[in-house]
């Protein structure tokens, strides 16, 4: 029978006077493989979770085509609940509407279409990704 060098390694280290000190390589490396993706994990992912909250959002600018007038808040409302639209925005002159919307579920021209079953005269101004949307407005409070 061959001497199984293994069965008696915890006798022969004790009488021996082996020591293990330090941590092993595989524990090391372990240990700094966690530190680098945790740490590219806590600078990539609030960047994806924000782009696919958003990645189906545009933004559409309308402007009343009357010069006196403003936006209704009744009418604010009312837009809010057509299928799709996000978030409804009024500029501090009450101007302009800022209507964010999921273009997976709408788009502009059934906005237009709801302003025109309502009776309203309004001109879309600009239609821009949410994303870009912001961008622009960070550039412009800088």
């Amino acid at each position: 029978m061959a001497y199984d060098l293994e069965k008696y390694r915890d006798k022969r280290e004790k009488v021996l006077g082996v020591r293990r000190r330090g941590l092993h390589f595989a524990t090391l490396a372990a240990i700094v493989a966690f530190t680098i993706v945790a740490g590219l994990s806590v600078v990539v992912v609030p960047k994806s979770v924000a782009y696919f909250n958003t990645r189906h959002l545009d933004d559409a600018i309308y402007k009343l085509s009357d010069k006196e007038g403003a936006w209704s808040r009744k009418l604010i409302a009312e837009i809010q609940g057509i299928g799709g639209v996000k978030a409804v925005e009024a500029d501090s002159n009450g101007t302009r509407l800022v209507i964010t919307f999921d273009k997976s579920l709408s788009d502009t021209g059934r906005i237009a279409a709801f302003f025109q079953g309502k009776g309203v005269a309004a001109v879309l101004l600009n239609h821009v990704g949410h994303r870009q949307r912001l961008h622009t407005l960070q550039q412009e409070n800088k």
